[in-house]
């Protein structure tokens, strides 16, 4: 079954059983998914203020977003993600990096490692797992490539005001292990250190799960954070130029941390270890890196 247009009567005309069931029934059920799949043609979306056309917005299940002309016409998606900083803050746009084809060098990642006692890899649908070796000195980060932001430079300028979102989950927190998620002056193999490096974070410090921020001066914490193992969170960062960090998780605001990194940041993630561990290996499962990039 088809859409069919309806006939436009004329004042007077008797409606027969063959006209009301193909301009009502068979069409209506054509709408509505039950006579094959349905072509919307010059669909219009209103959001807010935003208005685009050619584009549905699926409320759940694996639908095609969009037109042939656009650029995420051949995405699948089982969500679609806008999360509360768009309402209070209309200049975030949050930019994708998708690992699912499997290459990080196409997706301007850059995974290092130290050889035999961590690894990167894919670990599923995209995922990114992170993996160190608590009985030797090691450690695994990947961190931005070059990109558009300063005329290909690698780094997100902080007077404008980026915006960094991750999705994580944790095998164990151990004492001679160092985590850190967000964005940082330099990555690197070690933690950042606040009086030397312009960095916010969400930071395992080998005893407590902190949000962190510093100006290579002075830093300023939050309170002890709740990361228990084996569960997903979400972290999310927003510097708000010259004034502070809003540090969000499983987005709740929980705290605006108020030393101010400056200067051009990069996003990273790490996994470090001293080697004074037990001989275990701490998974850290990273999701898709979701930012803001000047140029979208």
């Amino acid at each position: 079954m088809v859409w069919t247009n309806p006939t436009t009567r004329a004042y007077g005309y008797l409606v027969t059983a063959s006209d009301w069931n193909t301009d009502i029934v068979d069409d209506l059920n054509y709408l509505k998914g039950r006579a094959g799949a349905v072509t919307i043609e010059d669909a219009m979306t209103i959001q807010g203020d935003i208005t685009t056309e050619g584009d549905i917005i699926p409320d759940a299940g694996t639908e095609k977003v969009g037109k042939s002309t656009d650029p995420f016409a051949e995405g699948h998606y089982s969500k679609l993600f806008a999360g509360p900083r768009y309402s209070l803050q209309r200049f975030v746009r949050e930019i994708e990096i998708d690992w699912e084809n499997d290459a990080f060098g196409a997706n301007n990642v850059d995974p290092t490692e130290s050889v035999a006692n961590s690894s990167i890899e894919m670990g599923g649908t995209g995922q990114c797992v992170i993996t160190v070796d608590d009985n030797a000195s090691a450690y695994g980060y990947i961190k931005l490539l070059a990109e558009q932001n300063n005329a290909l430079d690698n780094s997100f300028n902080a007077s404008r005001s980026p915006y960094y979102r991750q999705e994580f989950a944790i095998s164990q927190n151990v004492a001679n292990t160092g985590i850190f998620l967000g964005m940082r002056q330099t990555p690197g193999q070690a933690l950042p250190n606040y009086a030397a490096e312009n960095f916010f974070g969400l930071v395992w410090t080998g005893t407590i799960w902190v949000f962190q921020t510093g100006d290579g001066t002075s830093q300023d914490v939050s309170g002890t954070q709740t990361i228990n193992t084996d569960t997903r969170y979400v972290i999310e960062f927003l510097l708000l130029s010259g004034t502070s960090v809003e540090c969000y998780l499983n987005g709740v605001l929980i705290d605006t941390l108020t030393v101010d990194p400056t200067g051009d940041l990069e996003w990273s993630v790490l996994v470090e270890s001293d080697g004074a561990g037990g001989a275990t290996q701490t998974h850290l499962t990273v999701g898709k890196v979701i930012l803001q990039e000047d140029l979208s």
